[in-house]
Formats: structure tokens, C-alpha cells, sequence
């Protein structure tokens, strides 16, 4: 099932509106876009030039996990493309050596990036650190996976998901889905709405003290949205993780999405004791998938989102699963990246209802709360 994932976009909302404060579009410009070089949109822009313009947010939000800092660390504030900041500077040049490290030694692949020396500190540690159970870390490293062999094949682990939430029959019967709660950010909750047309159509609705926002997917183009904002078009790596929550028979066609899935190695979360598969699609960043050894259930997620500078991770927990129509659904998730955690408590959710197709229309502004 498809369904958690969608509080990845609740953060995935939050840290846009953070990084699009980095940047200045310029007068009158196209949407940000993969057939757009970053310079054609924004403001300004010197060592990014030449990357597609929809992959410069994606840019920043991986330089504010990685060095620990938000926007203003950078830039003047409501004046983004103004050079008066030293480590506006400063961030030029280490962008421009860690792309000639990558160049110079790895063949351009993004084997050294900002949080490699960085680990989310402004200033890079030059001195090791001496941490508890770093040990225990290093003995994990030198014999990762070491009985991996003696594991089940995923094929068997995916088995024991599909009948854990219900079975295959009873998935394949659910066309749509409207989820009611509530979203927990920053320590106060607020209504949220989520509606999901399979195949290929979702939508959020968050509502925010200041009014509604979210994020809308139609299929093909997606958007996402706060108050009093113009809508900004989803990142590629939106669109990949929106085309999968549209996809309410996700648990069965996990085989046919992911090619090849490997099972990786047993771990603990929490409590629990999970068994995690990795999934891998052509030219894009892997899936890691864990499952309760017990039950089968899904309990965690973590995706990576690409960027011109290193991948951005978000890690997704799924707890108080409960029957919607013959399928097992988490009514608790948490969604957590390098800058930000959010959680989701489901009060209500009801399958396969009518829902307008105005819902996932590109909004104006707002996103207008209509449902069935």
C-alpha cells in the first residue's frame, strides 16, 4: 500500500518553502523544469548553472541537511540573489571543489559531497570524534549483511506483507481512497485531508491557521502548495514518490516496480525485529523496505531523493494498522528528514469512493477542500 507515503510530502512541503527562499526567479520566468537551465530561471545563479532548473531546490534543501542550517545562514532575506553574505561566498567555492574532487578523482560520480566532511555542522570536524558505541558501529561495518544468504528471498518477504494487510484479491478490489486526521508538526497538529484516485492521482490537504495548502498529483504534473503562495511544480523526485502513493495496489506490484529487490540484512526498530529488501529502478536512487519479521507488516520506508549535489533522505515509520475494507492500513505514521519531523494520526479512511476530478486540478492559489 501506498497510502503512508504521503506524509512525505507534508515535509517535503516545508522544506520547499524553506530552500525557494534561496533563490530569486527572474522577471517573468518559465517554471522550473528538466528542459530549463537553472540559470534561465533564477536570479544570480554562478556554480549551478547548467543543471536543469527543477533539480536547484533539491540543491539547496541538501545543503540545509547537510551543514545543519536554514536559508539565512546563506542569504539576505527577501533579497536571495544579493552576493553580501560571506558564506554565500564561501558555499561557491566549496561547491566548486567538491564538484572538482568528484571530476578529479571519481569520474563525476557524487562520491564526495557537502555532509561528507560537513555531518550537518556549519564548520567541517577536522578532528575525529570519539562516540558512544562507535564500536559497536565499526564491528557492524566490517560484516554488513553477513548472513544475508540465510535470509528469506524478498519475493517470500513481499508474500507475507500482501497477506498481512489482506491479500492480493482484496487489494486489487480498491480503486480510491479519502483518509481524514491530523498532521503533528513542530508540536501542534492541524486537520488534514488526503484523497487518492489509483492509478495515478493523489491529493493533500493540509489546513494551516493561515488557510489551505498541500500537494496535488494528476498523473503526469504535480504541484505543491501554502497559503498565500503561487503553487510550485513538484521536483522530479515529487513526482516518482507521488506516481507511487497513487498506486493503491503498491504491496502487489512491488515485484514488478522494483527490479532487482535484494534482501539486505536483519535489524531492530525499536522494539521489532525487521528484515529489510532494497529495490532498485533504472537511474533511480534506491528503496530500502522493512518489514516486521512477526507479522509481515511494513513498519518503515526510507526513500532517497536525487539532487546535483548528493541524495536527500527521508526515512517514513507506519504503526496502528487497521482494516479499510479488507486491507490492513497504518492510521499512524512519522516522517522524518535531516531537517524536519512530522507525524500523521488517521481518524477515518473509506475505499473506493466517488471523488471529483476537480480535486486534482492544478490549484490557483489554495487548494479548495472538496471531497465526497
Amino acid at each position: 500500500m501506498s497510502l503512508p507515503k504521503s506524509i512525505d510530502q507534508v515535509v517535503r512541503i516545508s522544506a520547499v518553502v524553506i530552500a525557494c527562499s534561496a533563490v530569486s526567479l527572474t522577471q517573468g520566468p518559465p517554471a522550473p523544469s528538466a528542459n530549463k537551465k537553472a540559470v534561465e530561471v533564477y536570479k544570480n545563479i554562478q556554480v549551478l548553472k547548467d543543471v536543469p532548473s527543477d533539480q536547484l531546490i533539491p540543491a539547496m534543501q541538501f545543503i540545509t541537511s547537510s551543514l545543519g542550517v536554514q536559508c539565512g545562514y546563506c542569504h539576505v532575506e527577501n533579497a536571495f540573489d544579493k552576493d553580501d553574505k560571506k558564506p554565500k561566498q564561501i558555499a561557491r567555492k566549496m561547491m566548486q571543489m567538491m564538484i572538482s574532487i568528484n571530476a578529479d578523482n571519481f569520474r563525476g560520480k557524487q562520491m564526495v559531497t557537502c555532509y561528507s566532511c560537513h555531518r550537518g555542522s556549519p564548520s567541517p570536524q577536522a578532528i575525529p570524534a570519539i562516540a558512544e558505541g562507535r564500536v559497536q558501529l565499526l564491528a557492524e561495518a566490517v560484516e554488513p549483511g553477513a548472513a544475508a544468504q540465510n535470509l528469506p528471498k524478498p519475493e517470500e518477504i513481499i508474500s507475507k506483507y500482501v497477506s498481512g494487510i489482506g491479500g492480493a484479491s482484496a487489494i486489487s478490489k480498491l480503486t480510491s481512497l479519502d483518509a481524514k486526521g491530523t498532521l503533528e508538526a513542530a508540536g501542534r497538529q492541524f486537520p488534514l485531508e488526503m484523497f487518492v484516485q489509483s492509478p495515478d492521482h493523489v491529493a493533500m490537504v493540509t489546513t494551516w491557521p493561515n488557510g489551505t495548502g498541500g500537494s496535488v498529483f494528476n498523473g503526469e504534473s504535480g504541484w505543491l502548495i501554502f497559503p498565500g503562495r503561487p503553487p510550485r511544480p513538484m521536483t522530479p523526485a515529487d513526482v516518482d514518490a507521488n506516481r507511487m502513493d497513487a498506486d493503491l495496489h503498491f504491496a502487489i506490484d512491488l515485484n514488478k516496480t522494483f527490479n532487482p529487490l535484494k534482501t539486505a540484512r536483519e535489524t531492530k526498530i525499536g522494539d521489532q525485529d525487521t528484515i529489510m529488501i532494497s529495490g532498485q529502478r533504472q537511474g533511480l536512487p534506491p528503496v530500502d523496505f522493512y518489514f516486521d519479521t512477526q507479522s509481515g507488516l511494513l513498519v518503515r520506508i526510507v526513500r532517497y531523493a536525487q539532487s546535483p549535489l548528493g541524495l536527500n533522505p527521508t526515512q517514513i515509520d507506519y504503526s496502528d494498522y487497521r482494516d479499510v475494507s479488507g486491507v490492513k492500513l497504518p492510521f499512524h505514521w512519522s516522517s522524518s528528514t535531516p531537517t524536519g519531523h512530522t507525524s500523521v494520526q488517521l481518524e477515518s479512511a473509506q475505499a473506493n469512493v466517488s471523488i471529483p476530478a476537480t480535486t486534482f486540478e492544478k490549484p490557483a492559489s489554495e487548494i479548495s477542500k472538496t471531497g465526497p
